[in-house]
């Protein structure tokens, strides 16, 4: 082999390592865990996590949430948890099947470091079709007067 097929080579075998690496990466963090809890009968809902100049966005996918009255939101500057209880019990069945007999009576889930910290107690939020988009404004940096 030449010396230049050798480094494609190695240059490949290292490509590969560092995917090996972070794929197990991804997994060791917990990216791939299930998205709900038999044990509590909770299924966790979808989310998506934006910032504005000033805000944070957390929006969730709620189904089967009825009213914003089912939904109680706990925030602190750098944490947000969301707990939202169904009407009736809500059962998955998988190909018209049932592979465990479990119903789920709420929706949980829990950031417990927020990318940005927050002003929790100026905080909105609103529920429309079954979305709930939280607004929460970034704290600001203050400035500090020297003399």
């Amino acid at each position: 082999m030449s010396k230049k097929s050798k480094s494609i080579v190695r240059m490949m075998d290292e490509l590969f390592e560092r995917m090996e690496s972070s794929i197990n990466e991804i997994l060791r963090k917990g990216f791939l865990k299930p998205s709900f809890d038999l044990r509590h009968c909770c299924l966790e809902p979808l989310i998506e996590i934006s910032e504005t100049a000033d805000n944070l966005i957390v929006v969730y996918d709620l189904p089967y949430i009825r009213s914003p009255d089912d939904i109680e939101i706990k925030a602190t500057p750098t944490s947000l948890e969301l707990d939202a209880q169904f009407k009736e019990p809500v059962k998955l069945e998988k190909w018209g099947t049932v592979q465990k007999e479990t119903e789920f009576k709420h929706y949980h889930h829990v950031i417990r470091k927020l990318p940005v910290e927050v002003v929790p107690d100026k905080a909105t939020s609103r529920f429309k079709q079954g979305l709930l988009e939280i607004t929460l404004p970034k704290v600001k940096p203050h400035k500090i007067k020297v003399e």
